[in-house]
């Protein structure tokens, strides 16, 4: 991609063309930081920052700052979940933490006394892990790898917590959005109108 010499156009032809989704701000970003390395970006340099700057990754939409009727909220919608912590968080030992939370919980586990060697249950802390994962699981387009990432994801990402953990039991929510391809409408794709009671704004 050749920046330094057709500059902000060349990086809005690689974005439609390798479908990066870059915003506006975040191409005249690239562009302002490549001329000052003085060189042109490599098309992987491109694809690692869309994804890693996409809303998966960073929540750009769920900690945007947002209005309803002409009114400004308190909190983003992520920063409304993360209130919760706050006001009544007392059992929680880590939240918010790659959308996780720890909780102290206690229970009964069945092994050989480390003295006597007898099996017994002991009473210890078992300490409990929820996780979110904001994948697109599954999506209409890719449904068997959105629906390997998502679960993927999810065990990754507790078996990471403290010391390791032991996934127990996985809940999905399901929805696909309506793909609206002419000629090949689905059955879920029903029209079931848009929200008309008060206008809703946010911004990144």
């Amino acid at each position: 991609m050749d920046v330094l010499g057709a500059g902000a156009e060349a990086l809005f032809i690689a974005n439609r063309e390798l479908g990066l989704a870059l915003t506006d701000d975040e191409m005249t970003y690239l562009v302002d930081a490549f001329t000052d390395l003085g060189r042109n970006p490599r098309d992987i340099e491109l694809m690692m920052f869309a994804q890693a700057n996409s809303e998966h990754c960073r929540h750009k939409i769920f900690n945007a700052s947002w209005e309803v009727d002409g009114a400004e909220q308190a909190h983003s919608l992520f920063g409304m979940i993360r209130h919760t912590n706050e006001v009544g968080g007392d059992n929680v030992l880590s939240a918010y933490s790659i959308m996780r939370r720890s909780f102290r919980a206690h229970g009964g586990r069945f092994y050989p006394d480390e003295q006597d060697r007898v099996w017994r249950f002991h009473d210890e802390p078992i300490h409990l892990l929820m996780k979110v994962e904001t994948h697109n699981h599954p999506t209409a387009i890719s449904p068997f790898s959105g629906a390997g990432t998502g679960a993927g994801g999810e065990i990754r990402d507790e078996g990471a917590v403290g010391r390791g953990s032991r996934p127990k039991a996985g809940l999905v929510g399901f929805s696909v959005s309506h793909l609206e391809i002419p000629g090949q409408s689905r059955p879920w794709e029903l029209n079931y109108g848009a929200p008309t009671a008060s206008s809703r704004h946010c911004r990144s």
